[in-house]
């Protein structure tokens, strides 16, 4: 009964986390055009806020390795309580700013800082024998943010962007509710400080580097295969439009895409018993270089519609595989750490795909720009392959 209560919790944490990343990063050109900023500004607020969270997210996560005084769900409260301060802030500046360039980077990156250490929430639990579907909880989060973005869009074009601020508000305060109630009654943050109590002696990053030599050739191959991935959906407008659609067909593919991650990240335990991690993992390496070349050779919506059904398959499969294998790979007192530099190998390709994407499409057009990211991806698969270990094995000889 508690592990059910507790399942509902943790996916409407991931609920109104995605809705809050859709309402802040999805709608930020839309926000930020609004407030008087051109398109390269906009660039440079949304790259800074990633190199921020790229950085952001190990240094917080060694913080977290380290100390036993504060835990994750106070962590991630913390965060949460700052983003709606400075969305209070931001909601009642008007025209292009310094002051807003700044604010909008702060609150964004936060945001984005936040997620590994959602994504690790579940395994402080896991650990005392409790377990919490963690693909039940990200697919709601898909589904979350699809339905925001349509919620979002009519809003928007009815009312004014201005309001967006005050859906950062709302949403983190609805996050922060869930996030705070999310323990053991009798138990706090017992449950989540228990394992801290054994002292280690903690890892540099450049010792974190050398002990797991195979897993930052794995973050290699993320970069890889999420930088495409991240060129389609920035720039996703111009690829419909590149073969005759319009935002409307923009849309319902990302609609149907986010829809179908559901299942697959709901259903992920059952298929993770049967395949084990591994195989999991390179499904959807396999997946996401299929999609890539499937979007490239697409001549009509028909085919940008195939594509995107690949998302169950790719991204969908991924990320829950991606976070029980980091789970299963490295020691626990090194978790934090692992979670956030996968979160961090994501971000960064979105980082390079926002800065030479927009570059490549001036100079090269969509469908060589398509291509050579359907070429990075292959590589990326490749570099999978070589880098994931078989973590089921290791658990059942120990």
């Amino acid at each position: 009964m508690e592990s059910k209560s507790l399942d509902i919790r943790y996916a409407c944490i991931h609920g109104f986390y995605w809705m809050i990343c859709c309402a802040m990063i999805g709608y930020a050109s839309v926000f930020l055009l609004d407030k008087g900023f051109d398109n390269t500004t906009i660039g440079i607020v949304l790259s800074i806020s990633n190199i921020l969270a790229v950085f952001g997210q190990p240094a917080v996560a060694s913080y977290m390795d380290k100390t036993s005084r504060l835990s994750l769900r106070m962590l991630i409260s913390c965060i949460l309580v700052v983003i709606i301060g400075l969305s209070l802030i931001l909601s009642f500046l008007s025209g292009a700013s310094i002051v807003m360039v700044v604010l909008t980077i702060t609150v964004f990156t936060l945001m984005l800082t936040m997620q590994p250490f959602i994504n690790s929430l579940t395994f402080a639990f896991e650990k005392n024998g409790i377990h919490i579907n963690f693909g039940l909880a990200r697919g709601i989060g898909s589904v979350a943010y699809a339905v925001m973005s349509l919620i979002l869009g009519n809003i928007v074009a009815i009312f004014s962007p201005e309001l967006l601020p005050f859906f950062y508000v709302g949403l983190s305060l609805c996050a922060l509710l869930f996030v705070y109630t999310f323990y053991l009654p009798g138990h706090k943050d017992e449950v989540i400080h228990e394992e801290k109590e054994e002292v280690h002696d903690q890892l540099s990053m450049g010792q974190f580097m050398k002990k797991y030599k195979t897993f930052m050739l794995l973050l290699v191959a993320t970069v890889l295969l999420f930088f495409d991935h991240s060129v389609i959906n920035n720039f996703f407008i111009q690829v419909v439009n590149h073969i005759g659609g319009n935002s409307a067909d923009m849309g319902n593919a990302i609609f149907l895409a986010a829809v179908l991650e559901l299942p697959t990240m709901a259903l992920f335990t059952k298929f993770q018993k049967k395949l084990g991690c591994r195989q999991m993992m390179l499904i959807s390496a396999i997946f996401f270089s299929v999609k890539h070349i499937v979007t490239y050779f697409a001549m009509n919506m028909f085919m940008i519609y195939v594509a995107q059904v690949m998302q169950m398959l790719a991204y969908a499969v991924f990320i829950p595989a991606s976070v029980y294998y980091v789970s299963q790979l490295v020691e626990k007192h090194d978790m934090n750490k692992g979670q956030a530099l996968v979160t961090g190998a994501m971000t960064l390709a979105g980082v390079f795909a926002s800065l030479a994407g927009g570059v490549l499409l001036d100079a090269l057009g969509v469908s060589k720009v398509l291509m050579i990211g359907a070429i990075i991806s292959v590589l990326g698969t490749i570099c999978m392959f070589v880098s994931v270990e078989d973590v089921d094995k290791h658990e059942r000889e120990s």
